[in-house]
């Protein structure tokens, strides 16, 4: 059997707590020697964010998500780390790069769809689901892969992780088999300096204008349009998966909870800690209740999605609202806070 090392597979075990897409982060760091907690790596990250997506030719016709594609790019640089981005259609030249890496020491992380993760159990598409290749077996054909929430390594066929990576599927179609290579920094930066830079990138990212799709913009349009989701589905039995799609992403895919918001508090928890200009802020608290109006949105779905032809009435639609200003609000003093 072909692994990276005994050493690092064991620092793949199952930790107790939250956990979320960041966990494939955290795993590749640790394999360099750079142990971090997931919320950190999350916060130091930016990783939080919001998309709003309508699209009448698949179900759900509408979906959100709550986390930023780009955290592994901006947590490396954050923290001055070492990351290389590949991509390769060759499927053969795809393989061979990932086995690359490890034999160099890099455990890379790989974007995959998880229905065809047979350990997953799901035949729902997600196509930007990152795991991390911690060694595989080339006469059994199996790879061994770490993966949120999952204790130690996953085993999966080479056939099944092929067509994992190369899925064409939704939400974001063929991502070119894509594989990151993150090595850890050759000089630490001061943790402190590395939350403030964090914190800002996180402030701008969430009040650019995304044009109604992103950030807080998305959120805004998000929570306007969500009377109209029932009117706008292509059907019964798409009406009922867009909302029970929504609570899954606020509440089960991954996310801690609240829409990845637990996750960042327990961040914000730290920077309060370290940097003295935000002891007493009480941001950490403010995103628990963000956090909190989420679950609450999400379990108003759940509901939702059994109700036959139920719409969302106007207090869910306050729900969303009052999200949206309490989060525009919040990254603004952020802003203010960390000019």
């Amino acid at each position: 059997m072909d692994i990276l090392r005994p050493v690092i597979l064991a620092g793949f075990k199952h930790r107790p707590g939250v956990h979320c897409g960041s966990t494939a982060l955290s795993n590749a760091l640790r394999a360099r020697g750079l142990d971090l907690p997931e919320h950190m790596v999350f916060g130091l990250g930016a990783g939080l964010g919001f998309f709003y997506v309508t699209e009448p030719s698949q179900s759900p016709t509408h979906t959100i998500f709550g986390r930023h594609l780009w955290l592994e790019k901006t947590a490396c640089a954050v923290l001055g780390a070492g990351y290389g981005d590949r991509t390769e259609d060759d499927a053969v030249r795809a393989w061979e790069g990932a086995t690359r890496a490890l034999a160099r020491g890099i455990a890379p992380i790989l974007i995959t769809d998880l229905r065809h993760l047979p350990y997953a159990g799901t035949r729902t598409p997600f196509n930007w689901h990152s795991v991390v290749l911690a060694g595989y077996d080339p006469e059994r054909r199996i790879a061994f892969l770490a993966d949120t929430e999952r204790e130690g390594v996953c085993e999966v066929a080479f056939d099944d992780l092929e067509r994992a990576r190369s899925s064409d599927g939704p939400p974001f179609g063929y991502t070119g088999r894509r594989w990151m290579e993150v090595e850890a920094p050759a000089r630490p930066r001061p943790m402190a300096e590395a939350v403030v830079d964090a914190l800002r990138r996180q402030a701008r990212g969430m009040l650019r204008d995304g044009r109604g799709a992103a950030g807080v913009a998305g959120l805004e349009r998000f929570a306007e349009e969500l009377p109209a989701w029932s009117r706008r589905a292509s059907g019964e039995a798409d009406r009922s998966w867009s909302f029970r799609f929504a609570y899954q992403v606020i509440e089960r895919r991954g996310t801690g909870g609240g829409l990845f918001r637990v996750l960042y508090s327990r961040f914000l928890e730290e920077a309060e800690r370290l940097v003295p200009s935000l002891a007493g802020s009480g941001l950490s608290a403010r995103m628990k209740e963000l956090a909190g109006r989420w679950t609450s949105l999400a379990q108003a779905f759940k509901a939702l999605s059994e109700a036959p032809g139920a719409g969302a009435p106007p207090p869910v639609a306050g729900i969303a609202g009052d999200i949206a200003r309490g989060e525009r609000r919040f990254f603004e003093e952020v802003a203010a806070l960390l000019p």
